[in-house]
């Protein structure tokens, strides 16, 4: 009995030990991991004496002990700044007893020590695991008794592991699982005590107004910007509902897509007008989307508001803008003239007159049309064309008296528009305008129109096409090649919600700026090849007159070179960003069918592991980091 009462007493200075660490690791933290890994060591040095001051004995003159669970798990989860204290210690602690068993207690202890060297070194990226540990357990009892196999002739191994090895490995085994899964238990509940600690910072340093509800419409979660836009303290706003802070009307803005939400299940995004407690007008652009628990059942849902009040303003300014131009246009005194069916003027206002000084006199009522058109020739009031006269008037008074707008220069340079709209007894009414101002302007507008076009058509973000030019283009490429093949490429960045989430939100537009760059440049290799953000993490790319090998081989490039850029990416497998990518290739002209091919080509790649390729019509061997 004796010696199972050392035996407890062993395993409990190894639980004693293991439970000092768990318990002390978080406070040791503080001052650094460099200094808690040498606590860690000191913690460890103290159970390599302390299980070694009460060896146990299985049968007369084998005296055995826990030292080298200690000792492994030491160095599986301390490294060699964690290991060297507890392997010294067991080392002067063996030599200072002595005896005939040190030559194999030395090496025994070795083995332990570096046994859990080598898989911390192995486990030095994926950290602590279950399956390292159930290895970590089976070394450490193979390095406790394997020099008894080497001081006992063979005959003697089957009786030896009966009495002795088998026993003492069992044991060795299983302290060293259980302590190495409660020290693996604490590193992940830290870890996970850490990731909420950031995932809660960046909420809360979060500009825009980010909160969950139940369904009740009580808020159970909320960050200071939720608070500040309620006009009230975060404390006070947790288990309240909107009704508390609003109007039972303004409650009832917000509520209503809320129930929407919860009834279809999909996220909505709106934009929602209402007034403050102070009674300013806000504006905000809201997305919802339904809250789920593990199992799939709703519990609420989760709301993302952000303030567009100082946008609506400007969009009313500009409205107002435009209205007071547009009334400012139907107010200007143009140049009026009637004509009946015959082509008579019958009456006319001043500033026609006031247009047309040199063949005033004759732009009188009673004129007919062709005679104020020869006038007009024969006086060089408005440029004569070098054809027959008489063609030419017949050809400009039937043109005048047809339904229309029209250009008239005249000879002093300026330009008149007539505008020609019939009347109810057969006649027309002709409005002359003074355009040349507006002339002009409409040249310097369309340059800035060209300029806005291209604005318009660009992603501010990546400077590469935007959606709608995107889609614009790819219909124009479908239709002015038509039985030519014609390729496109779905590409999306692997785990960037990941990304985004881990470094917020200036890393992920970096990193979308530095994959968009990686992409346009490889595909600039492609004559005529256009690259646009598809929305958010995704871009495609149009490659007109491109088979789906040729495609397939540049899209496989640009993903070894986005991937080659190696950033940094802590939060995917990888450790560095990577793209999927889908291919697929039309010679019929049907842009939903390449759309729909090239979609699904791109979750194959996602499917297959992500950061490869996948073609619409075969799959690629993936090539990974």
């Amino acid at each position: 009995m004796d010696h199972w009462h050392e035996l407890l007493l062993n395993l409990a200075v190894v639980a004693i030990a293991t439970s000092v660490w768990t318990l002390g690791r978080q406070h040791t933290l503080r001052f650094g991991e460099d200094r808690s890994t040498l606590v860690f060591g000191l913690v460890m040095s103290v159970g390599v004496l302390g299980t070694m001051a009460v060896p146990f004995q299985f049968i007369p003159g084998v005296f055995l002990d826990a030292r080298y669970t200690v000792l492994a798990i030491a160095g599986y989860f301390g490294g060699p700044l964690g290991v060297v204290l507890p392997l010294l210690t067991a080392l002067a602690r063996r030599l200072a007893i002595g005896g005939t068993g040190v030559t194999v207690a030395i090496p025994q202890i070795l083995m332990a020590s570096l046994g859990g060297l080598a898989l911390h070194r192995l486990s030095k990226h994926q950290g602590p695991s279950l399956k390292g540990i159930a290895i970590l357990s089976l070394w450490a009892a193979l390095s406790g008794v394997i020099g008894f196999y080497c001081r006992f002739h063979i005959s003697r191994w089957l009786q030896l592991t009966a009495d002795v090895t088998g026993p003492f490995a069992l044991i060795l085994c299983l302290a060293t699982l259980v302590s190495g899964l409660a020290i693996l238990h604490e590193f992940r509940r830290q870890k996970v005590t850490q990731e909420n600690q950031m995932y809660r910072a960046v909420i809360e340093a979060l500009p825009d107004c980010l909160n969950a509800k139940d369904l009740d419409g009580r808020f159970v979660i909320a960050n200071p910007a939720t608070a500040e836009l309620m006009g009230t303290e975060l404390r006070l706003l947790i288990g309240r509902t909107d009704v508390d802070f609003y109007s039972a009307d303004t409650a009832q803005v917000f509520r209503v897509p809320e129930l929407d939400v919860l009834s279809s299940g999909t996220p909505l995004t709106i934009e929602q007008k209402f007034a403050r407690r102070d009674g300013a007008e806000t504006w905000l652009s809201t997305l919802k989307a339904p809250l789920f628990d593990d199992s799939g059942e709703t519990i609420g849902i989760i709301t993302h508001n952000r303030e567009i009040t100082a946008q609506k303003q400007l969009e009313q300014e500009l409205q107002k803008t435009q209205r007071l131009l547009t009334d400012a246009i139907e107010s200007m005194v143009d140049g009026l003239a009637m004509f009946n069916s015959q082509g008579v003027l019958v009456f006319h206002n001043r500033r026609f007159h006031e247009l047309f000084p040199l063949t005033a006199d004759v732009r009188v009522p009673g004129s007919s049309i062709r005679e104020i058109v020869r006038a007009a020739l024969d006086r060089s009031e408005e440029i004569a064309p070098t054809a027959d006269r008489q063609e030419v008037v017949e050809r400009t008074a039937t043109m005048l008296m047809t339904a229309g707008d029209r250009l008239i220069r005249l000879a002093d340079g300026r330009a008149i528009e007539a505008r020609t709209r019939p009347s109810d007894n057969g006649g027309s009414m002709i409005i002359f305008s003074d355009v040349t101002v507006q002339r002009n302007r409409e040249t310097q507008l369309a340059e800035l129109n060209d300029q806005l076009s291209n604005l318009a058509a660009t992603d501010a973000l990546t400077g590469l096409l935007n959606r709608r030019a995107f889609d614009a283009a790819l219909q124009r490429a479908a239709v002015s090649r038509p039985q030519k093949p014609l390729s496109l490429v779905m590409i999306d960045i692997d785990s960037f919600k990941a990304f985004n989430d881990g470094y917020g939100h200036l890393e992920g537009d970096a990193c979308l700026q530095k994959v968009a760059a990686i992409i346009k440049e490889v595909f600039k290799a492609v004559g005529g090849a256009i690259v646009a953000r598809y929305g958010g993490e995704e871009f495609a790319v149009i490659l007109p007159a491109t088979n789906p090998d040729r495609a397939v081989s540049i899209a496989t490039t640009a993903c070894e070179a986005v991937r080659a850029c190696a950033i940094r990416h802590d939060f995917s497998e990888k450790k560095v960003v990577t793209v999927s990518m889908g291919v697929a290739c039309t010679q019929t002209g049907s842009v939903n069918e390449l759309l729909k091919s090239a979609d699904a080509a791109l979750y194959a790649a996602k499917a297959a592991g992500r950061d490869c390729v996948r073609s619409g019509s075969c799959a690629l061997s993936e090539r990974s980091a």
